[in-house]
């Protein structure tokens, strides 16, 4: 079963790969004022967006590396917006 995206970078700078963003990403996170966030929360993020966009949970968490459901679940979280918009029918 294929995980992950081997080979693929998502951060590049002029067509090179960066082996390591942790400085750079804790550099922007210190000037654009943003307390209590790790480049971890970007999985979150990212997930959430994904879902948002009508991916399947299957192709997310193949792209992830989840491997179960249970684990992917705990990225996986609805804002007060979208229940109401449920309980609205607006979906």
């Amino acid at each position: 079963m294929l995980r992950g995206l081997p080979g693929v970078r998502v951060f590049n700078r002029n067509g090179n790969p960066i082996k390591s963003i942790r400085e750079v990403f804790e550099v922007a996170v210190k000037r654009a004022g943003i307390e209590d966030f790790t480049f971890h929360d970007l999985r979150h993020t990212v997930i959430n967006n994904w879902r948002l966009q009508g991916h399947d949970y299957f192709r997310i968490m193949a792209a992830t590396g989840h491997k179960t459901m249970t684990v992917f679940k705990r990225y996986n979280t609805v804002s007060k917006e979208e229940l109401k918009s449920l309980v609205q029918g607006k979906i």
